[in-house]
């Protein structure tokens, strides 16, 4: 119950002074009067530095947006840079990996190749020595054979005997020669 008289006052009292204006024409004048006094106080005194104010506070505020425009460009261009440096790193580290891999292929090649040319060397050089010891065994038998012919002749020399001797003396020695 409280509250509805309250309530009644509040719509009483609006009531009121949406009649008064009806009923008080001086009310309304009165109003407009203090109204137009207020505008030329405030466009005399307070227009100039209000006006002063929005129009910094403006400024500063399209400043704000510009600065905040140029970061995001500049943003968005390092994001570009930085893609396009990643993709030319990632280009690079291939070509590197690629040439490493050639180099590698060449030095394995090469190493191939030289261990073919030491291989062949060494076995031209085992022929040679085989070569060389063979004419070192075919002079050491010349030499032998040599001897002992030179040995069976000087015993055919001192001993003049007759041809079946001689014979005996020659088959001998081959069979010596032949056993060494």
């Amino acid at each position: 119950m409280v509250y509805s008289n309250v309530f009644d006052d509040v719509i009483k009292a609006i009531e009121d002074g949406l009649y008064s204006a009806l009923n008080n024409p001086s009310i309304v004048l009165l109003n407009i009067l203090a109204f137009v006094i207020l505008v030329f106080i405030i466009k005399k005194f307070f227009w100039q530095k209000v006006t002063t104010f929005l129009e910094k506070r403006r400024e500063v505020m399209m400043e704000a947006l510009e600065s905040a425009e140029r970061e995001r460009l500049r943003a968005q261009e390092l994001q570009e840079k930085s893609a396009h440096d990643y993709e030319a790193m990632k280009e690079e580290t291939r070509k590197l990996k690629e040439k490493l891999t050639q180099e590698a292929y060449k030095q394995q090649e090469e190493l191939i190749t030289n261990a073919k040319k030491e291989a062949k060397r060494r076995l031209e050089q085992a022929e040679k020595d085989i070569e060389f010891e063979i004419a070192q065994a075919n002079e050491d038998i010349k030499k032998s054979i040599k001897a002992v012919a030179f040995a069976a002749a000087e015993k055919i020399v001192k001993r003049e005997i007759d041809e079946s001797v001689h014979q005996d003396i020659i088959d001998d020695i081959l069979q010596e020669s032949s056993k060494s």
